[in-house]
């Protein structure tokens, strides 16, 4: 698994992993339970490496 991006709250994180599932493409959230989430690091997905650039072009797709 390697890291696509990082989200500054879960609700975000899961919705991009619900899209990138609903292509095809399996995602874990990081982090998603951590209170500190906003204060720190952020959520972070992953993916399989295999899927990281089918997955960021659907993740800028999204954001245009």
């Amino acid at each position: 698994m390697v890291k696509l991006d990082v989200f500054e709250s879960p609700q975000e994180a899961n919705i991009v992993k619900g899209m990138l599932e609903n292509n095809g493409i399996p995602a874990f959230v990081q982090d998603e339970n951590n209170l500190y989430v906003p204060v720190f690091n952020g959520v972070s997905i992953y993916v399989n490496e295999r899927d990281l650039e089918k997955a960021r072009q659907l993740l800028k797709s999204h954001r245009d």
